[in-house]
């Protein structure tokens, strides 16, 4: 199935983004059995790491089957059937995960009802222009100042030796990812898009500040975060213990309440794309001193998109909602969507920037044992993070070029450029650039992608003899 027609379709529409090819070429309708079973079969490949998860999905004539064990020792936990994806697709957008989920279970191995009486229209994504685009904005980390970006572990340091001059270089990724998103809201909104930004500058997505949290009643979400599987038992009666110190109850409590938040705001805006803003790293440069980098030659980018399960993240009575994303990234087409876009952004960061992208042979931990490679772009990588998984729409978690690097620290140490009252590196608007013009390609995609989806997709199930097949088991089940 890997050389399926979605597949040559898919490459073919992202071959138009990027080269403005034409596809005038006419193309036989498929019926949405066809369309949902290539798309379920092509996502499968990347968003399962492991081979425990694979053992969770069945696919087979009738549609897809999710089991909550690997040992598929129960029924399964939620079955769609290939004339439903349609519909399921239109829950994924008007409807919250816990009801969904209900809906499912209660339906068990049934029809949604009166699904043959439903008009069933295409999976799309409409947006194909600024105007009506809402879209997402998520910088990275929530330091507001140095010291607090020191809690954090995101911020270079580096002797002024380096540069034979007397004074160090300083500044933190904390300011550069707010920055930059406040330069892209700006372009968008100049061009009639709808922004949002997950939190103000130098605050949590809660809206205060670590030291603000600690004077609060902080113990009911040491408790929370314990029964949200944040850390164990013995971590949670340390934290209570009040002995913790402020990096670890930062990076175990507050920084994952963060996340859920974000998560939480993005969601409930709706956006139709998603941008997380990061600045990358070297990962084998390591601190010396006080807290001292050394520049390095090396300046990668990577981005991650949603994928690459592993096999202890969705089996199991606990994983439920591990599952649930599963089967949304299954069925939508939000991972395709964000394959395209990080793409896009790999490809502007390179042509704009002249950053490579990360190399596919590399050592890099988080590659090797965590994540699974695009097969559209080197650098974009499909990997389980909190983000990724739990966003619906496509979504790009960038990792812009390496703040270590030693032709971009004088560049991102510069203090050249006010914000709304933030002071940064004019560095930023490059960033932002290549950002908007991956949005820009993005939309481009778009266009070509409904068009041609109007020519592929029709209104037949392609599942008639199955469906015809479930009617009649259902007439025998009454008459006895």
């Amino acid at each position: 199935m890997k050389n399926s027609f979605f597949r040559l379709f898919f490459s073919l529409a992202l071959s138009a983004t990027f080269f403005s090819l034409s596809l005038a070429q006419e193309i036989d309708p498929i019926p949405v059995k066809t369309f949902y079973r290539d798309r379920v079969t092509r996502n499968l490949e990347f968003l399962c790491k492991e081979a425990e998860c694979m053992d969770n999905v069945v696919i087979n004539d009738r549609g897809l089957y999710i089991y909550p064990t690997t040992q598929k020792v129960n029924k399964p936990e939620f079955i769609v059937h290939w004339r439903e994806m349609p519909h399921l697709v239109d829950l994924l957008k008007t409807k919250s995960n816990e009801d969904i989920i209900d809906i499912l279970q209660r339906k068990g191995t049934a029809y949604f009802y009166g699904i043959n009486d439903t008009h069933v229209d295409p999976a799309r994504y409409p947006v194909s222009k600024f105007k009506g685009l809402k879209i997402a904005l998520d910088p990275g980390h929530m330091a507001g100042d140095f010291e607090q970006a020191v809690l954090e572990k995101r911020y270079v340091k580096t002797e002024g030796k380096f540069y034979k001059q007397k004074k160090d270089i300083t500044f933190f990724e904390a300011n550069l990812a707010y920055t930059t998103a406040l330069v892209l809201k700006k372009q968008l909104e100049d061009n009639g898009a709808e922004v949002m930004l997950t939190h103000d500058y130098g605050k949590s997505s809660m809206g205060n500040t670590f030291e603000e949290w600690k004077k609060t009643e902080i113990k009911d979400d040491i408790i929370k975060g314990y029964k949200s599987d944040w850390f164990n038992r013995e971590k949670l009666d340390y934290f209570l213990s009040g002995e913790a110190t402020d990096f670890m109850l930062f990076y175990d409590v507050f920084r994952n309440m963060d996340f859920v938040k974000r998560a939480e705001k993005i969601n409930e805006f709706k956006p139709d794309l998603t941008l997380v803003i990061h600045y990358n790293a070297s990962e084998n440069n390591p601190r010396y001193d006080e807290r001292y980098l050394k520049p390095v030659k090396e300046n990668y980018s990577m981005v991650f998109i949603p994928g690459s399960f592993l096999g202890f993240e969705i089996d199991g009575s606990d994983q439920l909602d591990q599952r649930f994303e599963l089967l949304r990234l299954l069925v939508s087409h939000d991972l395709e969507e964000s394959n395209v876009f990080a793409s896009n952004i790999i490809k502007s960061l390179n042509d704009e920037l002249k950053v490579d992208a990360v190399p596919v042979d590399n050592d890099f931990g988080f590659a090797q044992n965590y994540s699974i490679l695009s097969d559209l772009s080197t650098g974009v990588y499909h990997r389980n993070l909190y983000l990724t998984r739990v966003v619906k729409g496509p979504i790009a978690y960038a990792e812009a070029l390496y703040q270590d690097n030693e032709k971009e620290i004088p560049l991102l140490g510069k203090k050249d450029l006010t914000i709304e009252g933030i002071t940064t590196s004019s560095r930023v608007k490059d960033v932002a650039q290549v950002y908007f013009s991956a949005i820009e390609h993005w939309l481009e995609y778009n266009k070509e992608y409904e068009k041609t989806l109007d020519a592929l997709y029709e209104d037949k199930y392609g599942d008639e003899a199955d469906f015809e097949e479930f009617l009649k088991e259902q007439k025998q089940k009454k008459k006895n």
